[in-house]
Parts: C-alpha cells; structure tokens; sequence
C-alpha cells in the first residue's frame, strides 16, 4: 500500500480566520463533528468493484472513507470511481484490484472539535476541491465519519435561520428602546415648554414695563439675557418635540395649497438681519411662475428657515447664501439652498443626517446648536415624499435640495400668499 498524507486541523493549528468571519458568525461557531455524517467506510483492500457496487445501490451516496484499522488512509468519491471504470479498459484495470489504487490517497481530513468558520475557510482558501469530493471528519485521529458540500450547506442554513432570529430580536429590542427614548423626549419637552413660556411671558412683561420700568441697567440687561435664552431653549424643545413625534410615527401634516414662492421671500426675510450681522450675502433666485404646493405650511416653513440659518451660520463672513427655486423637466419643484461656506467631508453628510450631530471641525465647533436643522428638515421632506439631497466640498460649500415630486404641485390660482401670520409658531433648528 502507498504511503499517504493525511491532512489533519486541530484547534491549535487550525488556519488564521479573518476577523470578519467572526464578527459575522460569532466565536462561538458548530463544530465539524456536527455536520460529519458517519458512511461505513471501507477497507484498503476491497475490491473497487465491491466498492462500486455500494454506490450504484445508493444514488445519493457521493464519497466513502477507506479506512485501515480506525485510521482514515484515504477516499474513494462516486464520480472519480465512475469515471476509473468507464474508461477504455477501466473496468479490466481497477475493477478487481484493491481499492486502496484507485482512491485519493491526501484527502482533506479535519478533527471534529474545529469550527465550521475554520473548515470554510480552509476549504476556499486551500482546498477549493474538498466541496466536489467531499472530506473525512475524525475523532483525536480515528474515523467519524465523511463530510460534503451538502452537509456544510445544510449547516449553512441551519445556521443562517438562526442568525436572522438573533437580528430580528435584536431589531424588536431596538425599536422598543427607541419607541421609549422618543416617548421620554416628547414628555420631557411637554413638562419643559409649560414653564418655559411663563419665564417667557414674564420677562417679556418686564422688558415692556408693564409692572412699571426697570430704573437699573443692569437689570434690563439680565432680563433680556433671560428672555432670548427661554426662547432659545423653547425653540430646541420644540424642534426635540418635532423629531420624536416622526421617529413614533405621529406627525400629523395639515396640508393646504401653498404659494412656495410666497413662503420663500418670507423666510428670507425671516434670516436677513442675521445674515447681515453676520456679514454674509443673502441672494434669492426664483425662476419663472411656480405652481401651488399641497404641503403643510409650518413644515415647509421649517425647512426653509433651517436650511437657510444653516447656511448663513456656517459662512464665514463675506461668503455668500442664496435660495433658488425652479420646476424640473421632470416636472418637480426643487428648492435649492447653497452658500460658500465650510462644506462638508464626503464621509459626514451620513453623519450630519443623524439628529444631534454635527461636522467635527474647528469653524462649527465655533458654533451653538444641536445638530437637529438638517435631520428635522429632511424628516419633515421625508413626509412631504420630497427627496433631500446634499452636494458639498469642503471649503467651498453645500448646496440642499429639497425636490417636491410633481404629485403635490397645482397650477398657480387660490392659494395661500401670507405666510407671515403665526411668526411665533416656527423655531430654527441649528
């Protein structure tokens, strides 16, 4: 008999496994000896004929183990043996001869206590051939039995079915807690604006000198200094507010027929002493008539008061903002908000979509705000089934487009023209 080599892994010489197998299966993986089905194997002087016998009275048998002793020495594989026999004088060459001459002497042979992760990847690393042929599983070196393709897909699926279970608990688990942390805002920020628009209406009442005037300067000062700071603070509960009633699903919109042109200049208007104090060109392009928009007023006016305060504070001064509005071939409307300032890295913009986040560099740390203007503005685009775009480079600017889908616009006729009733009603989410 030939000598053979057996190629055996133990744990302690198992290959190295990329850590994104792990991550993906987890370190505690089956084990090779649950996907080994035990075949009676043979020995290495059977007759291949007695040996082809076996398989022809079995159709799904695909491999045999040839074993001397306990030892596995080699495998015989159906199609390998068919192929022997069927050739020009195969069944005079090897049908009587001992099997052990026609059998794959280096078959792969692993130890039933390593993890499928180290077989698959032996196997499409090293041994790409095992999957056709099959491969022997033993036990500290003894025969258990033979492993195929099918046995690792059956793993495979066994194994993926439970994966998708674990994801799906997880995905409940996480739901529930985000449910709870968006409950826990919208209740907290309930509790707050109660108490915030009393030290509001009071100071308010102070700095108008309806209790009678503020003789002290420094007083009238602090009063003013108590006054924008609730106001700035009743304004970031709202925009909390906002965001936990889409994440819940409870935003409800009071769509009308708008006049985007109209709401446009009046947001302008809105942000054009900042963008004065702030030394920054403030530019507004509306090309030819545009149609009524079926919207919802405060939303829109909250996308537009968000983008354009974003743009005006992450400007430096001299730089410029602009808003342009314009129909598409198409037939959208898109609303586009640029400026000239910091810009944004390609790998942020997923990150600035997010609530509460900001771009990490030193001119925006320079700046107050909680990272709510663009995630309220493209959740409020979002329930309009508007598409948000961001183009940007950083030093030299952003461009937001928020693209109306023509199912919500009408010819210009009756629509609503004012949008400056109900100033108070609208915050800006920086």
């Amino acid at each position: 008999m030939k000598n053979h080599q057996e190629i055996i892994h133990t744990p302690a010489n198992t290959p190295e496994i990329d850590d994104k197998v792990i991550l993906e299966h987890g370190t505690n993986s089956e084990s090779i000896g649950s996907l080994a089905e035990y075949i009676e194997p043979v020995s290495p002087e059977i007759q291949a004929a007695e040996v082809y016998k076996r398989f022809r009275a079995d159709p799904d048998l695909m491999s045999i183990a040839v074993v001397h002793g306990k030892l596995p020495v080699g495998l015989i594989n159906r199609h390998d043996l068919a192929m022997k026999l069927a050739r020009d004088y195969g069944r005079a060459l090897h049908a009587l001869k001992p099997v052990a001459t026609v059998m794959d002497q280096t078959p792969l042979i692993v130890e039933s206590d390593i993890n499928i992760d180290a077989l698959e990847w032996l196997i499409a690393s090293e041994r790409p051939g095992a999957l056709l042929q099959g491969f022997i599983v033993t036990h500290e070196g003894r025969y258990l039995g033979v492993g195929s393709a099918l046995s690792l897909l059956r793993t495979s699926l066994r194994r993926t079915e439970r994966q998708k279970r674990r994801l799906e608990r997880a995905g409940l688990k996480l739901a529930r807690a985000n449910k709870s942390k968006s409950r826990f805002l919208a209740n907290t920020s309930h509790e707050l604006r109660t108490p915030l628009n009393a030290i509001i209406g009071f100071s308010d009442a102070l700095r108008s000198g309806t209790f009678g005037p503020i003789e002290n300067p420094r007083h009238a000062s602090y009063i003013d200094d108590i006054h924008t700071s609730a106001t700035h603070l009743l304004a970031i509960v709202g925009d909390i507010l906002d965001m936990a009633k889409i994440e819940e699903g409870k935003m409800t919109l009071v769509e009308q027929n708008l006049d985007p042109a109209a709401l446009i200049r009046w947001a302008v208007r809105f942000v054009e002493e900042r963008a004065t104090r702030n030394n920054v060109d403030l530019q507004i392009v509306i090309v030819g008539e545009l149609p009524s928009l079926i919207a919802d007023e405060r939303a829109l006016r909250q996308i537009l008061l968000n983008l354009l305060s974003n743009a005006i504070k992450f400007t430096p001064a001299g730089g410029r903002a602009a808003v342009r509005a314009a129909m598409t071939e198409s037939g959208d409307l898109d609303i586009a908000i640029s400026d000239t300032g910091i810009g944004i890295p390609p790998d942020e913009i997923e990150h600035v979509l997010a609530p509460f986040e900001q771009v990490g560099n030193e001119f925006s740390r320079a700046h107050d705000g909680t990272g709510l203007g663009l995630p309220l503005a493209k959740a409020l685009a979002d329930l309009h089934q508007a598409k948000f775009g961001i183009e940007s480079e950083l030093n030299k600017g952003t461009c937001v487009t928020v693209s109306f889908p023509a199912a919500r616009l009408l010819p210009a006729r009756s629509v609503k023209t004012d949008p400056e009733e109900d100033d108070d009603a609208i915050s800006i989410a920086s």
